[in-house]
């Protein structure tokens, strides 16, 4: 019976070693693929983090190009709006005083001009947000 016990748990043993050994064989295989997965990785990762700061360079400089060109375009509007406005003031002076025929197509000029200038607070108006986010 003693054998018979014996006998039993070598074979247990056995098996445990015929399931264990390919398991181990293929932890093996993984463990080299790893490591040569691991070697390209720091061979290449030094480029790739080159690359990525480069690019955050580059998109840095491009928005502070952009965020100045914005800022130059609205003071380039407000300079405008205040001629419209000086214009707007000189016609109603001189409709005001001479009452003359061109003057009805002065203050109509004037009009699209203040209805651009309109627009174009409006439309900076729209964009202002996105440059104050520096």
């Amino acid at each position: 019976m003693e054998n018979l016990g014996i006998l039993l748990i070598a074979v247990a043993v056995l098996l445990v070693a015929a399931f264990i050994i390919p398991v181990l064989l293929q932890l093996q295989r993984t463990a080299k693929s790893l490591s040569l997965t691991l070697q390209l990785l720091n061979q290449n990762l030094p480029g790739i983090l080159k690359n990525v700061e480069e690019m955050t360079a580059n998109a840095n400089r491009t928005t502070t190009i952009v965020a100045r060109e914005v800022e130059e375009l609205s003071l380039t509007i407000r300079k405008l709006q205040g001629t419209l406005g000086l214009i707007v003031g000189v016609e109603e002076i001189v409709r005001r005083n001479l009452h003359l025929a061109f003057a009805h197509k002065v203050r109509t000029s004037l009009a699209v001009a203040k209805g651009a200038r309109v627009f174009l607070d409006y439309l900076l108006r729209k964009r202002r947000p996105e440059t104050d986010c520096r």
